[in-house]
């Protein structure tokens, strides 16, 4: 069965080609599913590319909190996905079990910690709270560079992992490849399409910035910040918007710590091969994705405050990224009220990454009438606004 345009009947055509996109893609193909994809520029160069692949510890039991349900499952299926996408692929994203170091260097930070540590307890997630003399005999790595002594206290997550977000995005784009999604980059698109008396049999679709276009059986809005644009045509007005984050990478010879270095936002992440991401802030400045002199030399002052001899290092490049965050930290999950066939997966801020697996599975039972692993009813898209 053909469509409107004479292209092969698709279950699914999904509107952005981020790391959300890319995995709900990745999710329904391999289950037999026939998907378009289709992005407004590169699969996976937005903020997908541009995050720093962290992966913070997920509950052991059972959860309460919506978002730590999410985030439970999607932590669980991370080991399993990069098994499955090494397999299939061949190529390795990086994902390493390396545990995270979060410094407690001011008595704001300190305290901080020791809240976060009854939410550790709550949850399952085990840690360690570390003296400096503790943490000199268990960081050898980081005894002659991290200047221990202006810290007294240290947290330490076993749980906490990391993944390399372009090596990432390459297995999907290639994963999906190899399972017959169809590629579609360097589509903007400009409407959604909507039922009309020339189309007595309405699908789901979008016509891009050419005239042409697309449909399905179902249509997933997975655009990023670039979800509320393309949901307001339907009269439904959500709450996501742009947050730019900055980023520093340096080239170090050798990696010089394997783990994740956390204090309060900023972070260091490193990579194989001797990279090392530093970042990051929240700034709201609209879809402006340039870096700013005075946040770069913020973010390498911090990351020296941490490890004095990152003044010697190369600083390789900056960017910055624009997150999809939501008024109130919840992504938008489900269908699009008075749209059949119309769905979302957006504004995942900061944690698109790291949720895109669980998302992905909750998606696709969501899309395919099966009943989901979570309520996704706090996820609702219409919650806290009305449509017009």
């Amino acid at each position: 069965m053909n469509d409107v345009m004479g292209h092969e009947h698709r279950d699914l055509l999904i509107c952005g080609g981020g790391v959300i996109g890319l995995s709900i893609a990745y999710q329904c193909a391999k289950l037999g599913w026939k998907v378009s994809l289709l992005d407004r520029g590169r699969f996976g160069q937005g903020a997908s590319w541009s995050g720093a692949g962290i992966l913070p510890a997920g509950a052991t039991i059972e959860a309460l909190d919506p978002l730590e349900q999410l985030r439970s499952l999607s932590h669980r299926l991370h080991r399993q996905w990069a098994a499955e996408l090494l397999a299939l692929t061949g190529i390795d994203n990086e994902y390493r079990e390396t545990g995270g170091l979060y410094l407690g260097r001011t008595p704001a930070e300190r305290a901080t910690l020791i809240a976060n540590e009854m939410w550790w307890e709550e949850h399952g997630i085990a840690f360690e709270r570390w003296s400096f003399s503790h943490a000199q005999s268990r960081l050898p790595s980081l005894t002659d560079r991290l200047p221990l002594e202006n810290a007294s206290d240290f947290w330490w997550v076993p749980s906490d992992c990391r993944v390399r977000n372009p090596y990432h995005i390459a297995a999907l784009v290639e994963a999906n490849r190899r399972l017959g999604v169809e590629l579609i980059e360097d589509r903007e698109i400009i409407s959604i399409a909507v039922n009309s008396d020339k189309q007595p049999q309405w699908r789901p679709g979008v016509v891009d910035l050419h005239g042409q276009t697309y449909s399905a059986d179902r249509l997933c809005i997975a655009s990023g910040a670039w979800s509320r644009q393309l949901l307001g045509q339907l009269g439904v007005e959500t709450g996501i918007m742009p947050v730019r984050g900055q980023m520093v990478l340096y080239k170090l010879d050798a990696p010089w710590f394997s783990f994740v270095i956390n204090e309060g936002h900023r972070y260091m992440v490193p990579r194989d091969d001797g990279h090392l991401l530093v970042g990051s802030c929240e700034e709201e400045v609209g879809f402006d994705a340039s870096t700013t002199e005075s946040m770069i030399e913020e973010l390498k002052e911090w990351a020296c405050s941490v490890v004095p001899d990152l003044r010697h290092a190369v600083v390789k490049k900056s960017w910055a990224g624009l997150r999809p965050g939501s008024f109130d930290s919840y992504p938008y999950l489900g269908p699009v009220p008075g749209r059949e066939g119309v769905y979302v997966a957006s504004g995942h801020f900061r944690h698109g990454l790291h949720w895109s697996t669980g998302t992905a599975v909750l998606m696709q039972q969501l899309m395919a009438g099966e009943k989901t692993e979570m309520d996704l009813e706090p996820f609702r898209v219409l919650r806290g606004h009305n449509s017009k």
